[in-house]
């Protein structure tokens, strides 16, 4: 039973790709691949494990405990507390196992299984406890609130109390010996993971490196008259992680200060090429706000009116439609803008580029070693007077590695933060997750072990940005707060509230690479 939380304990597990946008000071766009965690991954409970444990050790229950000693209540809440405690220290090494191991994911769902139902007796505990403490006055009706929340509604006698909880703990007896035969390694004999550290300073979207040129041509072909066509479309073409959106907001940037259009709107499309949801979102990019939902007749006229004679730049960003057919019916509605008025799109696919008859095709190159050094650099030091000429040699040859891709550097180049220790970065440099990325063609691996790098905390606070829809807007102080709802965070100093945790837990994961494009 979990009173008063404002969304499920749990993340969704099915397979996911998704984009967000966090809202700050301006706003995160964030593209992230939660894939990493969800799909075949069984989301683990961290944070119900920990905070399970937490009340188990808190004053209110010892208080409980020593109230009803006589029925050897004490004795088996310690037992508890202490069986949880052994399986809670192997849950980062069974996270890390079992994308491998079939046996460790079901291991994971029967410990979940187990301890849901240990959270919910002790819930009920919690609420008898508080009935019992209250004042004869308003005993009755506060008796009969508890109760009805209660998930038995029939709790044991104290007599009783004591082999209600020994069953409850030896239903983990199962868990505990499958977590033997797994040979599930505690989290202290793991490689130590980073620390979660306050900074004031993050990697953002405008230090890109290497751009410039690319930049320069983009924008070139965007002001260039087009006699045969009143609305061109311009495609950047490239891999995923290759900085294609960043690419594109530097020329979206650059134009809107320039004033070249009259109008510019930004849409982000992603794979779900609906051409309603398109002309909503364009409107909201004129109008600058959420607008209610209306039919398409009505869509397409306000755009028209919005749009006609007016030169304007339209940036589709992330298309995957390969539909012809799809692509004409919106594009059918974009050609009442002025001569020379263009739409930027940016993809990953060729045929893609072909299917919305894009006038001309941006191949989008990878970084130079020299430019993913430099990036690398950037980000793994605070202080470049720090880079010793041994890791500086062990850097440009992990930099040559990620073969130009930013986001495999940005997202190495976050690992390695603070790491002054060569064995560290020769680790990186030699991880069998290189193989992978050969294999697979991907960027993923790395994003993968920047995830096993992560404490079990912030995992689970990552996990969570599962639940929200594909590009979604979500304000960043929301986010910490509804953390906060969900108990993922803990502060290790009473000076500390948890608000400074959920700041240093969006700096960590915006620097490790999973939210990406802050703009304050």
């Amino acid at each position: 039973m979990r009173i008063g939380l404002l969304l499920p304990p749990f993340p969704i597990s099915k397979s996911t790709h998704c984009s967000f946008i966090f809202k700050h000071e301006g706003a995160f766009s964030l593209s992230l691949s939660l894939s990493i965690i969800s799909g075949m991954a069984e989301p683990i409970p961290f944070a119900v494990t920990s905070n399970l444990i937490h009340r188990l050790a808190s004053a209110d229950f010892l208080e409980f405990g020593q109230e009803y000693a006589e029925y050897g209540v004490m004795e088996e809440l310690e037992e508890l507390k202490n069986t949880i405690e052994s399986i809670n220290g192997k849950l980062l090494d069974a996270d890390d196992k079992q994308e491998q191991d079939d046996d460790v994911r079901v291991w994971i769902r029967r410990f979940k299984k187990v301890l849901h139902a240990a959270d919910d007796f002790i819930d009920d505990l919690a609420i008898e406890f508080r009935r019992d403490n209250m004042g004869a006055a308003e005993g009755k009706e506060v008796n009969r609130v508890l109760r009805s929340i209660s998930s038995s509604n029939q709790l044991p006698l104290y007599s009783e109390m004591r082999d209600k909880i020994k069953v409850i703990r030896e239903s983990f007896n199962d868990v505990v010996k499958e977590m033997k035969d797994l040979n599930l390694i505690s989290n202290s004999m793991l490689v130590k993971r980073s620390e979660c550290r306050e900074t004031d300073s993050f990697v953002i979207e405008s230090d890109i490196i290497g751009r410039d040129d690319s930049k320069e041509e983009i924008i070139s072909l965007l002001i260039q008259p087009h006699e045969n066509q009143k609305v061109s479309v311009i495609a950047i073409v490239g891999l995923g992680g290759l900085g294609k959106t960043a690419l594109a907001q530097l020329v979206y940037k650059e134009l809107e200060e320039q004033n070249y259009f009259e109008m510019q709107m930004w849409v982000c499309v992603s794979d779900k090429f609906d051409v309603k949801t398109i002309l909503k979102k364009i409107l909201e990019s004129i109008h600058d706000g959420q607008r209610q939902d209306q039919s398409l007749e009505k869509l397409q006229k306000e755009l028209r009116r919005s749009l006609s004679g007016k030169k304007y730049l339209l940036v589709l960003d992330d298309i995957w439609n390969k539909s012809h057919k799809k692509w004409a019916e919106l594009r059918k509605y974009l050609m009442c803008g002025a001569q020379d008025s263009k739409i930027l799109v940016t993809t990953r696919s060729k045929n893609v580029a072909k299917v919305m008859t894009a006038s001309t095709s941006y191949p989008l190159k990878g970084l130079t070693d020299e430019e993913s050094w430099s990036l690398l650099k950037n980000i793994a030091f605070e202080d470049d007077s720090k880079v010793n000429r041994n890791l500086e040699s062990i850097g440009k040859e992990i930099a040559k590695k990620c073969k130009g891709v930013p986001l495999a550097v940005k997202s190495l180049g976050g690992l390695l933060l603070g790491q002054n220790q060569e064995s560290g970065w020769e680790n990186v440099l030699h991880g069998d997750f290189w193989k992978l990325c050969e294999e697979q063609d991907s960027v993923m691996p790395i994003l993968k072990l920047s995830y096993h790098n992560l404490s079990s905390d912030m995992r689970q606070c990552f996990a969570f940005c599962s639940l929200y829809p594909k590009d979604s807007e979500i304000p960043k102080d929301e986010l910490i707060q509804l953390w906060m709802a969900q108990g993922y965070l803990k502060c290790s100093t009473e000076k500390q509230c948890m608000e400074d945790v959920g700041n240093q837990f969006v700096k960590m994961l915006l620097m490790n690479s999973f939210f990406q494009d802050a703009e304050r």
